[in-house]
């Protein structure tokens, strides 16, 4: 395996100015990473480590048949969905609701009554959440995800996938592996993915994401970006325009890096009907306030 070092190639203000747009190959300092690769920063830390077709194909193949049927519509993804398209403004209909008020890469719909909602949406794009979720404003208790808890025995299939994810996480980041642990082991077993140090796993489905840092995670973990995908594509590169980097994740790849650094995709061209789901395995944070699953059904009760 290869190790290369760079160096910072946007200033912390150049950052901030991308933040919510779509990136492109402007940004690559670096040829694309596609080959066993382990890239560090001039202060020697690991950014990233790409390992090229490590995952078993079969256990692959049976991910991708549940997580292609896991992915619904989603208007929840604030910045990483991108901008509002610019001729949009009040009163026109976006991703079916009546727009009232347009800021960055939000609107707020009008209710029924003319008034506006309280509730900000993204762009609609096509991603969910199979695991377990923390408490937040709208739903105050910590939950099993709706696709886990309907079908739950397909979500079993996805284990294998999941669970190898994490034997490489450990291989490769012992010690961000090791903190991340740390949370996991205090979180109630009721609310994470048993085997592994994952509470949640995201699903992008032809989602090209524009610049943006992942919330709600472990700061002292890493993240775990694996691809699946069916028929022919190319494009959506994962980029760290920080340090001018891509790179191109396919069927069986792993990518684990820092996704607390500012990061994206190129855009997805697709041929026909060709499918790229995108696999992210985390932890999230604040799931060790959890109780077990008794308790956070007490809260639902105070909660309606």
């Amino acid at each position: 395996m290869k190790t290369i070092t760079v160096q910072n190639k946007l200033t912390e203000e150049q950052i901030k100015q991308i933040k919510g747009k779509f990136l492109d190959e402007s940004y690559l300092k670096y040829p694309i990473i596609n080959t066993d690769t382990i890239v560090k920063n001039e202060q020697g830390e690991t950014v990233m480590i790409f390992l090229k077709n490590c995952i078993p194909s079969d256990i692959a193949f049976e991910a991708f048949k549940v997580f292609r049927k896991a992915v619904a519509v989603s208007n929840n993804r604030g910045q990483a969905a991108g901008p509002i398209p610019e001729h949009i403004k009040t009163g026109d209909k976006l991703d079916g609701l009546t727009v009232g008020k347009v800021q960055g890469n939000r609107f707020w719909p009008l209710r029924k009554d003319g008034t506006l909602s309280n509730s900000p949406k993204a762009r609609a794009v096509h991603s969910s959440i199979i695991g377990y979720a923390d408490r937040y404003a709208r739903i105050p208790y910590c939950s099993t995800t709706e696709y886990t808890q309907k079908f739950f025995d397909d979500y079993k299939k996805t284990l294998p996938y999941i669970r190898f994810i994490a034997k490489k996480f450990k291989e490769y980041m012992p010690e961000r592996y090791e903190a991340q642990m740390k949370a996991y082991n205090q979180t109630h077993p009721d609310f994470k993915i048993k085997g592994t140090p994952f509470t949640t796993v995201t699903l992008n489905k032809n989602f090209r994401t524009a610049a943006h840092y992942d919330a709600g995670d472990i700061p002292e973990g890493f993240g775990n970006l694996g691809v699946l995908e069916a028929g022919e594509y190319s494009g959506a590169y994962t980029l760290m325009p920080k340090y001018g980097i891509g790179v191109d994740v396919r069927s069986c790849d792993l990518a684990l890096f820092d996704v607390h650094e500012l990061h994206g995709n190129t855009e997805l061209k697709r041929i026909g009907n060709a499918e790229r789901v995108s696999v992210v395995c985390y932890f999230r944070k604040k799931m060790v306030n959890c109780g077990s699953a008794k308790e956070e059904l007490e809260r639902v009760k105070y909660a309606k």
